[in-house]
């Protein structure tokens, strides 16, 4: 396996999706979303279910963004899900040399 997509998902339950988990309490949850990223060639790190402004947590990596955004459109079109953001993980140090190396070439409207 290459170089992966290091990845954050936040999501929010819809109504439907939260009858799911009263339908079927005992449900591992982990195992299900574990066994979708295997098969998108990719890899679950950690799942948490949380309090605040998102519901879900997934923390995972995948070969690229277009499989990370396929599974994104995928729980989305169950109803599962009413919102879904996906973060990716970046490295600060090689935007700061890009943008060092760049810096040079721009000027501000107020220069």
């Amino acid at each position: 396996m290459g170089v992966q997509l290091k990845f954050i998902f936040l999501g929010n339950y819809s109504n439907s999706g939260l009858q799911g988990f009263m339908k079927n309490p005992d449900q591992d949850r982990k195992s299900v979303i574990s066994s979708l990223m295997q098969k998108a060639g990719g890899t679950l790190e950690n799942l948490y279910l949380t309090r605040g402004n998102y519901d879900v947590v997934v923390i995972g990596e995948a070969p690229d963004f277009e499989t990370v955004g396929a599974i994104k459109m995928m729980i989305l079109a169950t109803g599962a899900f009413d919102e879904a953001v996906i973060l990716e993980e970046a490295n600060f140090n090689k935007i700061a040399k890009k943008a060092s190396d760049i810096a040079s070439s721009y000027k501000s409207p107020n220069s």
